[in-house]
């Protein structure tokens, strides 16, 4: 089980530089935007803009590829998952593409099928972009300043830096675990990994108990949330190339948000 799935990514690109709540504000417009998109094309268009804004990062293949491996396992398993519950349930009238025997497989079922994943994909680009770019330290202080109370700011920095601290967990119990002499099986294919997490299931969700335990003591030893919040100690400042990301995030939904209402009329 690879550490490097949903981690921050150390870089020198534009997008590391940017203030991390220029890149939360775009997220949260993106999302949005990808939410009212109505048809494929315009969702390919947002999709674009995504894997434009994730290249604008340089990361690193080698470190990547893990994430976007769990990804594309989740996006084509539903992909297929939706397109068969489309032609069973949910046949529409067209183009047959394929048919054998009950199951019809049309033009319109495909691309109603597809546009969801193309969604999904350019949700899972931008939401990456942020997490690979924007170091755990930072999530609270650019959450409390934008006006977030802090324990919820807070509770939002450790929800980050918690994931990446499981999936290490997983696998320093998974090594323990064949240091006593347990073998997994069912070999190296997805489905055969995910037999191999079962049995480390029980271990893991009480080792993790005990660390949320652990976290809340030392807060508590520390007065956390005993009085109002003090100053932050990292002053986040915005700059021009962080206006400039949140104008291009505002104009984008503004423009899917028109084409959805006053357009397709």
């Amino acid at each position: 089980m690879s550490e490097n799935i949903v981690r921050y990514i150390e870089g020198d690109s534009v997008v590391h530089r940017l203030d991390p709540r220029a890149k939360i504000i775009f997220v949260f417009l993106f999302i949005a935007s990808t939410l009212v998109a109505s048809n494929l094309f315009e969702v390919l268009l947002l999709l674009l803009l995504s894997i434009g804004f994730y290249s604008l990062a340089r990361l690193p293949l080698r470190k990547t590829l893990p994430t976007w491996k769990f990804i594309f396992l989740i996006v084509v398993f539903l992909s297929f998952l939706n397109l068969f519950v489309l032609t069973l349930l949910y046949p529409k009238e067209g183009h047959t593409l394929l048919q054998a025997g009950p199951i019809k497989v049309t033009y319109e079922n495909l691309i109603s099928s597809i546009t969801p994943v193309v969604r999904l994909l350019s949700i899972a680009s931008v939401t990456l972009t942020l997490v690979f770019t924007t170091p755990p330290n930072l999530y609270a202080p650019a959450f409390g300043q934008m006006g977030l109370p802090y324990k919820a700011a807070y509770v939002v920095e450790l929800s980050f830096r918690y994931i990446p601290e499981m999936i290490g967990e997983l696998r320093k119990t998974l090594e323990a675990q064949m240091a006593r002499g347990y073998r997994p099986s069912g070999g190296n294919n997805p489905l055969g990994r995910v037999l191999r997490v079962i049995p480390l299931i029980l271990p893991v969700t009480l080792s993790a108990a005990l660390n949320v335990y652990d976290i809340a003591d030392a807060m508590e030893l520390r007065g956390f949330g005993a009085s109002g919040c003090h100053t932050w100690y990292r002053q986040l400042r915005m700059r021009r190339r962080d206006y400039l990301l949140i104008a291009i995030g505002s104009l984008v939904f503004v423009s899917m948000l028109l084409t959805r209402t006053v357009f397709s009329r």
